[in-house]
């Protein structure tokens, strides 16, 4: 990458870019008179020519000899320069701090997800990145071109705290990770001691007391597992926060810090200091009290979970997981075998939700101040928001890797087709480009767009799907009886303004922190509902929760107005 000297730089975040030119016209060969130049080099020598600042990955070959980079090039008549960023999300952080500090070898774009949006909006408002508000707005564009409803949830998630957006999102609608907490039961327990699957939680107390009860594993021993999971866990195996949505919404604390919304919308709310949130407790209290519910919930690692759920002896009831790959090689695992996905418990006051956060699109493109041709640049940005350009970005050459087909799309199925949620399919994955090392994409770090119904019809040709397979059915199921689990009024990923941030960023990983703890303690019976719900309370409240609280209700209000 050629370097530019840029005047200015940003010091104490402030950041001044007022010469530089990344984006000129790539420069003529030293034979400028010579006849002999055939089409092709004169074609590549009137080629303007982008720096692009891409966060990267380990298994992609290169960028520049690239199926996808040679596929952008010839569609925009464009050079395209790689200035490679880290892999590592914090290291990249650090080398766009450089980067604005220093101002020396800025790109004209950088592309990466690795920027919070408090990061974007300061890297935005002090002038390394410009508002792209005008481009997206533009009729005829990819952009514009996608699902309105769409569009609102990606304005609402880029746009930042000053109004502006800074970026084109990596977005892709797919229910299966929105809600990870998936409960498993062992059916074949219940099978064995003549029992249905639980709709109620007053109906999974009377499971899990015949299962501590009556050794429905048959070993002879009063080893059985009621309740299993563990809440360091950070994809949906956290089982207490799967249980407490039987009794109020709460996100698992992922996204705002677990903060939601009143029922109508208009107020920030902290559900772990309501009444609904004690009755969640006391509920699993009882179940720890009685043997119900495993205290190694509490302690356990990924290793120790793998190698519960893995036993010579299944001894598991029930337990939340956001991946089959839990159990070792799932569907031909006895202990997978036994258990089947469940829907989301309904609570005594009729409650019944899971832990779901709202999907917020990543920032994912960003144009710099020092691109001479920011037009050049967002038409790069939105070349992916285009159906096809975004299948190729993901699954590689059309033809070779995926196919739409008609008659190959028609002759395929998969368990959202079989299931009925989608009539056909129209995308075939024929190879696995991220199974090894390639130059044929990005590893999909790049703008991206997917709406939902394209994701249910996008099938797997490797692999002739088996509806007898155990897993084969699961994503249908999950998405019958988990994605609208939640309220009708859920909080969106909130966008603080750096003041903001710097107020309530301390007492933020405070309050977690002492929720995930006080859960534990209030289940395990070293906290009492009697006076030490009443301390818990002031200890949220010492540690800044209503100065936190109105911080988020007035990004939140914001956030609406925009």
């Amino acid at each position: 990458m050629r370097k530019k000297w840029v005047v200015g730089c940003l010091i104490a975040s402030t950041l001044i870019s007022t010469l530089g030119g990344c984006g000129k016209e790539a420069t003529q060969g030293t034979d400028e008179g010579s006849k002999q130049s055939n089409n092709t080099e004169q074609s590549s020598q009137e080629k303007e020519t982008l720096v692009v600042g891409i966060q990267t990955d380990f298994n992609i070959t290169d960028y520049k000899d690239n199926y996808l980079t040679k596929l952008i090039e010839d569609d925009l008549n464009v050079n395209l320069e790689f200035y490679e960023l880290p892999a590592a999300a914090e290291d990249v952080k650090t080398k766009v701090s450089l980067l604005a500090t220093n101002g020396q070898d800025v790109p004209d774009v950088l592309i990466t997800t690795a920027l919070t949006p408090e990061l974007v909006l300061e890297y935005g408002s002090k002038g390394l990145f410009i508002p792209i508000n005008e481009y997206v707005e533009k009729e005829g564009t990819n952009y514009q071109k996608m699902d309105e409803a769409d569009q609102e949830v990606i304005e609402k998630a880029m746009t930042a705290a000053d109004g502006n957006m800074y970026a084109l999102p990596n977005y892709c609608d797919a229910p299966w990770n929105f809600t990870p907490n998936r409960m498993y039961i062992n059916t074949a327990w219940l099978d064995k001691l003549g029992l249905e699957i639980p709709k109620t939680t007053d109906e999974l107390y009377e499971v899990l007391k015949a299962f501590h009860d009556n050794d429905p594993n048959g070993n002879g021993k009063q080893d059985e597992i009621g309740v299993y999971g563990y809440i360091a866990g950070g994809y949906g195996e956290d089982i207490i926060d799967a249980l407490m949505n039987a009794f109020v919404f709460y996100n698992g604390g992922g996204q705002n810090g677990g903060l939601a919304l009143n029922e109508d919308g208009t107020k920030v709310i902290a559900p772990f200091t309501t009444e609904e949130w004690k009755q969640g407790l006391m509920f699993m209290n009882q179940l720890y009290q009685e043997g119900l519910l495993a205290s190694s919930i509490f302690t356990d690692d990924t290793t120790q979970f793998k190698a519960t759920l893995n036993l010579d002896t299944n001894i598991v009831g029930l337990v939340s997981a956001g991946s089959t790959s839990n159990w070792a090689d799932c569907d031909n695992n006895a202990n997978f075998l036994e258990m089947d996905l469940i829907p989301p418990l309904t609570g005594p006051e009729g409650i019944c939700y899971t832990p779901y956060t709202e999907y917020s699109p990543n920032a994912a493109f960003f144009i710099t101040s020092e691109c001479e041709n920011p037009e050049l640049a967002y038409s790069l940005g939105d070349w992916f928001l285009d159906y096809e350009h975004s299948r190729i970005a993901r699954f590689g050459e059309k033809g070779v890797d995926w196919t739409d087909d008609a008659e190959t799309c028609k002759n395929t199925t998969n368990a959202y087709k079989e299931a009925g949620l989608v009539d056909s399919v129209n995308c075939v994955q024929m190879t696995n480009i991220w199974a090894e090392p390639s130059n044929k994409f990005w590893h999909n770090m790049n703008p991206y767009y997917e709406n939902r119904e394209s994701s249910y019809k996008t099938a797997n040709g490797m692999t002739p799907f088996d509806e007898s397979v155990k897993s084969s059915m699961l994503n249908a199921y999950h998405s019958e009886w988990y994605p609208d689990k939640h309220p009708d009024k859920v909080l969106p990923l909130l966008h603080y303004t750096q003041e903001e941030a710097n107020q309530c960023s301390k007492n933020i990983v405070a309050i977690t922190e002492f929720v995930e703890q006080a859960k534990a303690q209030f289940i395990i019976g070293e906290r009492n509902f009697e006076d030490g719900w009443d301390s818990y309370l002031k200890e949220l409240e010492q540690s800044g929760l209503n100065e936190w609280l109105g911080i988020a209700q007035t990004a939140y209000e914001r956030s609406v107005k925009e």
